[in-house]
């Protein structure tokens, strides 16, 4: 009974979140589809008209230059200066001559002529001049498998797309393998600028991920450097993760001003998982400082893993904290807390991490540390843009991280009228060691 209740439960979280990010998606094309008003349908026409009009000038350029097969042809810089047109609407017009394979697109090399193909229609001589620019359309390649971390930072690059007037593509892979290489594709001719990835599995392979980027037609931003892909990243290596530490250590902070003696972690049993141990590191780090008791407690996706944990830990009630990895590994304690007959805070505190919806309908309310989910969409997005036109990318905007207190951390128990000023003084720690 006990098992075919935890799998019910877990059914529950994978439906919620599934539905979740299936109406992000549904949200998002519903607010594309809204009928227009006649001036949109002219200003959409107009904009046909604009891609068309770049793509009959190359072409022409490429008859009067003699270009040859393998040629490179001028950077965007130069045909918008030809033209008079901006670089996203060129590259919106290239996009086309790209899905005829009559060009390709290296990045970091330039823009080649592959060939024109018998067929190919320049639908008359040149137009007299371009209308109205595009706008600007920006692709996220998701992966399910990627966890409510991305469905969060979906919701985030949604609004701020909407407060820049940006229209987001969004398409779902199975892999990192050829369907995402055929997405990308289909993405840069529909004259997508750009591409992010916001999140990958922990088994992704680095070797795929790399070949990706290297063969898109597409800049690729990605959320976070990996190892020979730093270019790509909206943060650099040097600062990357930075916001892990100083988090972690801001809720050491706090649960040690509770007046807690025992102050433990509990996350998922993964070797090669960087926020993971960057985590971990902060924690132990903390710990050793203060000269306390190291509890780190690792579970696999079973149950009976977390009751393991639990009943090690029961020695320590009434005296225990629990900082967890995030969110849903906080309400995995918590449901295991509650099967063993335990309290929360009375008996064990718990502190999550990422502030999801779930786990303010949680039992009781868990306490939580906001991520700065806006820090990672403006980053991601700027570097896009960035890459896009051929301006260097510049330094994301500062990351924000706070502590998110409900009931289930004891603060509201143990403080009392002090809980304001505990939770300020460990705010501190954030605010003193994140550089401006």
């Amino acid at each position: 009974m006990q098992n075919f209740t935890q799998r019910g439960k877990k059914t529950t979280l994978k439906t919620f979140f599934h539905w979740r990010l299936k109406l992000l998606y549904i949200k998002i094309i519903v607010l594309c589809m809204k009928s227009p008003d006649p001036t949109a349908l002219s200003t959409r026409r107009s904009r046909q008209t604009s891609y068309n009009w770049v793509r009959q000038n190359v072409l022409e350029m490429i008859r009067q230059d003699q270009f040859q097969p393998g040629d490179r042809l001028p950077s965007e810089r130069e045909l918008a200066t030809r033209l008079g047109l901006n670089h996203l609407t060129i590259r919106r017009g290239l996009a086309a001559l790209v899905q005829e394979q009559v060009i390709e697109r290296r990045v970091g090399a330039g823009t080649f002529l592959r060939g024109i193909p018998e067929g190919t229609v320049t639908n008359g001589p040149p137009a007299p001049g371009p209308a109205t620019d595009a706008p600007v359309q920006i692709g996220v390649l998701a992966l399910p498998q990627s966890g409510t971390f991305v469905n969060e930072l979906l919701g985030q690059f949604h609004q701020e797309a909407e407060r820049r007037g940006l229209q987001l593509v969004i398409h779902t892979v199975s892999s990192l393998g050829q369907p995402a290489q055929d997405t990308l594709r289909q993405m840069a001719a529909h004259g997508c600028l750009a591409v992010l990835i916001p999140g990958l599995p922990d088994d992704f392979s680095l070797a795929d991920l790399a070949k990706l980027v290297q063969n898109s037609p597409l800049p690729v931003v990605l959320a976070k450097p990996y190892p020979g892909l730093e270019a790509n990243s909206y943060d650099q290596p040097a600062t990357f993760g930075r916001g892990d530490y100083l988090a972690i250590e801001m809720a050491c902070q706090y649960l040690r001003s509770l007046t807690y003696g025992h102050i433990a972690f509990f996350g998922p049993d993964a070797l090669y998982l960087d926020t993971l141990n960057r985590r971990i590191l902060a924690y132990t780090r903390f710990m050793s400082r203060q000269g306390l008791e190291t509890l780190v407690g690792l579970a696999t996706p079973e149950a009976r893993d977390v009751d393991r944990i639990v009943k090690a830990w029961s020695r320590l009630t009434g005296d225990l904290a629990v900082i967890c990895y995030d969110d849903d590994f906080a309400i995995r304690l918590m449901t295991a807390l509650h099967k063993a007959g335990l309290r929360i805070p009375e008996d064990v505190a718990v502190l999550g991490f990422n502030n999801i919806p779930l786990g303010i309908s949680s039992d009781p309310p868990l306490s939580t540390i906001q991520f700065d989910y806006g820090y990672v969409a403006q980053g991601m997005l700027d570097h896009a843009l960035a890459m896009a036109t051929g301006k260097p990318p510049q330094p994301p905007p500062r990351e924000s991280e706070t502590l998110v207190i409900r009931n289930s951390c004891g603060g509201p128990l143990r403080a009392g009228d002090r809980l304001a000023q505990v939770i300020a003084d460990a705010q501190t720690a954030w605010n003193r060691d994140m550089p401006a």
